[in-house]
């Protein structure tokens, strides 16, 4: 399954900016798809903690919150490409 996957941590400031944009029919809709029929998750953990262990299980260990796995295998870890990506793709209000 093609999916792109956004993690985000409660209180991250950074992570309240994209907040800000999401969409929320793409958040809670199973039936969203984006541009490349892709699902779209988001997961958001509680500490710091959890955001290590929880980027370590979808295989991106090293990266920062906000990160967003992409359903090519890319991440994207820069709050304005997030932007941008999640925009381009309607997870995001304009």
């Amino acid at each position: 399954m093609k999916a792109d996957v956004l993690f985000l941590e409660r209180g991250c400031s950074h992570c309240g900016a994209i907040r800000a944009v999401l969409n929320m029919d793409a958040v809670a809709g199973d039936e969203f798809r984006g541009l490349a029929k892709q699902h779209f998750f988001v997961f958001v953990s509680q500490s710091n903690e959890a955001s290590k262990h929880m980027l370590n299980q979808f295989g991106v260990k090293g990266h920062a919150i906000p990160c967003l796995l992409l359903h090519t295998g890319d991440v994207l870890e820069k709050k304005k490409d997030i932007i941008a990506h999640l925009k381009e793709n309607f997870m995001a209000e304009s």
